[in-house]
């Protein structure tokens, strides 16, 4: 904006023979952007597709962990990996604060992506080719893959989703042929455990073993992951890594108190969750109650037993 009035009579005045010039230029190229813009939505191979249904965040929540259960074939870093095969339905579910499950694709085939969110709004944008979309609760968002290349693609959440936004990284990788897992470190996944039902049918008794496998399985389809770290590290909450039997300072009705992580305490925890808050995460985001039954937390408390420091 000018500080001072335009001259009188300015706007009868006649263009000068440069600005002409600029307008008509400007004026070509917007032209010229807004065809080719046409023209790449008929003629481009990469157009966001169009398919969505409703859905609820529950149901596709459901439809997600029976999908990862019936074609996991190993976990990495607390994710569990899929291996589809192609021409088929694959279903990545987003939530804070990670994507799930983890993908091997073949090079060269086609998949058909079915993607919501469980929580907030998401950004699911596969670096380095920056392929963007958004991830919306409530609607199951349908893409065509098909990978032309191999190599690995992380896939980043481009919308903010709260204190853990930065630690939301995804994993896809394309092979060619089965030695290039061994690129990625795919070569020696840990089979999902099974549930093994005859053992129920005969009554015996699962081994410790056994219910930390099936623990280890409830913490990677529930996403407890994604603050629960394995390494030690504890940004959002405490890492299970040597925690049973630690002593942990916490906060019940106001007051801080001193208890040991012990059998109890991990079932209350997870039941209850704010019913001891531990001391240093009082300001994170509160954690939800899970949906578990007595015999998932009983295998969540033989897993965080069997992890040592």
């Amino acid at each position: 904006m000018s500080l001072l009035s335009p001259a009188e009579g300015w706007y009868y005045k006649k263009v000068a023979k440069d600005e002409k010039m600029w307008m008509i230029i400007a004026l070509v190229l917007c032209i010229s952007m807004f065809v080719w813009m046409i023209m790449w939505h008929v003629y481009g191979k990469q157009n966001p597709s169009s398919i969505t249904y409703r859905t609820s965040t529950t149901e596709f929540a459901k439809l997600s962990e029976a999908y990862i259960k019936k074609n996991m074939v190993g976990v990495d870093n607390g994710v569990p990996v899929v291996r589809p095969q192609p021409n088929t339905d694959v279903f990545i579910l987003s939530e804070m604060w990670r994507w799930s499950p983890a993908l091997i694709l073949q090079k060269d085939q086609k998949y058909k992506f079915h993607i919501s969110s469980k929580d907030l709004v998401h950004g699911f944008s596969i670096q380095p080719v920056n392929m963007n979309f958004q991830v919306y609760p409530g609607y199951d968002y349908v893409l065509e893959f098909k990978p032309t290349e191999t190599g690995e693609y992380k896939v980043i959440c481009n919308e903010f989703c709260g204190i853990g936004h930065h630690t939301m990284i995804g994993r896809i990788v394309v092979i060619e042929k089965e030695e290039d897992l061994k690129l990625y470190g795919y070569e020696n996944l840990k089979k999902a455990p099974d549930p093994l039902p005859e053992t129920k049918a005969e009554g015996k008794e699962l081994s410790e073993t056994d219910k930390a496998l099936l623990g280890e399985q409830v913490y990677t389809l529930k996403g407890c992951a994604a603050c629960h770290k394995l390494d030690g590290t504890s940004l959002l909450a405490p890492s299970w890594n040597g925690l049973f039997g630690k002593e942990e300072h916490v906060i019940e009705n106001g007051k801080q108190i001193t208890v040991t992580v012990d059998e109890d305490y991990i079932r209350e925890s997870i039941k209850n969750p704010q019913q001891k808050v531990t001391v240093g995460f009082e300001k994170n985001p509160p954690m939800p109650v899970f949906p578990l039954t007595d015999e998932d937390i009983d295998h969540v408390i033989a897993y965080i037993k069997s992890l040592k420091k």
